[in-house]
């Protein structure tokens, strides 16, 4: 049975992951790559300290192979917005799952989740679904070039690992780079340099697809001159929300900054863990989609539109919003003034329902410091990604209280070993 709502007893001392480790050597005999999504490998966390496998959960509690328990702030990725198992997803699926998964023409759900979808995302009138974000993201790429006639983007942020999208790695024709250009928007500094891109541009320059950065807030101005900048060239602006869709705003990005998007991707809280996305726009760009070759069987899947439909619901109703930023400012406040009084380097920075924890500007440096920093905190039964979290709906104030307490302790081993070597934190890191 997982923890109550406060979350597992703390735990000292090192993590038993045996049947974790066992695991692993069948993951690398029969998985290609290890595991499914490159960010759940070992190496992303604490190797050796930190669990492989997780079993079940439920809320913002999951438990891993070896029976051990954690509050979690990795949370599928950012997947699953209302916490593990949720009764509404439950509900919703066992419900509907006796008419069937997918079916051989259309079925009524699907018009009924995008008119949901309609409702809610500002400018949005029709909706096209997919299961992944990068599905999303490419779909809605290929909309804009139909669109504008012009084939290069620009893009901001993860957006998946399609070719156009992760150009410079292996197997991708190195032709392809010459179509996509990546900026940076980590400092204010970087905004200037995108805005004259897409003036220098504008001939050929289809679209900017933009994934908010994690480590500082973006501004509604900036965004309003990024947008007037793309309306002025005819470069369509997608805000790609598979993250911060149905977390920073019921609305999205689009309603949290006051600024409209032409094309919006959705994915993870869309039907909060589920497999789904939707690409989402007003009815004069979303028509041209009938002119694409963009298909996919598995697009309808009723299970997942009916949970989409119930999990609206659930955002809608409830105070969803406005709890996970307040947690997520409490934890945020907690952390800082804990590293603060401690003079360490960990500051938590970012939009407040996804935490970013940074212990210095330069990966490498920072990297140095989160691995052991995760192994502590697992050892004191929570689990966190090395940068980016995410606060669900199922936490609660305990937890995050349970957890501010468990860097604190962690922090103080670190500091007691020697880890912080003088002059680590320079005023001018702007964390």
């Amino acid at each position: 049975m997982i923890a109550d709502a406060a979350g597992p007893d703390s735990t000292v001392g090192e993590l038993e992951l045996t049947q974790s480790n066992l695991l692993a050597k069948s993951n690398e005999q029969y998985i290609a790559g290890f595991t499914q999504s490159m960010m759940k490998k070992p190496e992303q966390f604490a190797p050796g300290r930190f669990p492989v496998f997780i079993a079940s959960g439920r809320g913002a509690v999951v438990r891993d192979v070896d029976g051990n328990e954690y509050i979690d702030f990795i949370n599928g990725l950012a997947a699953n917005t209302l916490g593990h198992n949720h009764p509404t997803v439950i509900q919703a699926i066992s419900e509907n799952l006796h008419k069937g998964i997918i079916h051989s023409l259309p079925t009524p759900v699907e018009p009924k989740a995008a008119k949901m979808l309609v409702d809610m995302i500002p400018g949005a009138e029709m909706v096209r679904f997919f299961k992944t974000g990068a599905d999303a993201n490419s779909a809605a790429i290929r909309l804009a070039r139909c669109i504008t006639e012009k084939e290069k983007i620009i893009i901001v942020g993860y957006n998946g690992w399609h070719d156009q999208y992760m150009f410079d790695t292996p197997g991708v024709p190195k032709i392809i780079q010459n179509y996509t250009h990546r900026m940076p928007l980590f400092t204010a500094m970087d905004e200037p340099p995108m805005l004259e891109l897409i003036q220098s541009e504008a001939d050929s320059l289809a679209a900017v697809l933009l994934s908010v950065p994690y480590n500082r807030t973006l501004t509604g101005d900036f965004l309003r001159r990024l947008q007037h900048a793309c309306s002025d060239n005819n470069v369509l602006l997608v805000f790609d929300e598979v993250v911060t869709g149905f977390r920073l705003a019921l609305g999205g990005a689009q309603e949290y900054f006051g600024v409209a998007a032409d094309l919006v991707t959705l994915s993870k809280g869309i039907a909060s863990g589920m497999p789904l996305s939707a690409v989402a726009g007003p009815s004069k760009l979303m028509k041209h989609m009938e002119k694409l070759q963009v298909s996919t069987t598995f697009g309808g899947e009723m299970l997942s539109l009916e949970v989409c439909c119930a999990v609206l619901n659930e955002y809608r109703s409830s105070d969803y919003i406005d709890r996970i930023a307040a947690l997520g400012r409490r934890l945020k406040e907690g952390v800082n003034q804990v590293s603060e009084r401690l003079n360490t380097p960990l500051r938590v920075v970012g939009y407040d329902p996804i935490p970013m924890f940074l212990f210095a500007k330069n990966p490498a440096e920072h990297v140095k410091y989160a691995e052991p920093f995760l192994g502590e905190m697992a050892k004191r039964g929570v689990l966190l990604r090395r940068e980016v979290n995410f606060v669900c709906g199922a936490h609660t104030g305990k937890q995050i209280d349970k957890t501010i307490d468990a860097v604190e302790a962690s922090l103080l081993v670190m500091k007691e070993s020697g880890i912080f070597e003088p002059g680590f934190f320079e005023e001018d890191e702007g964390l």
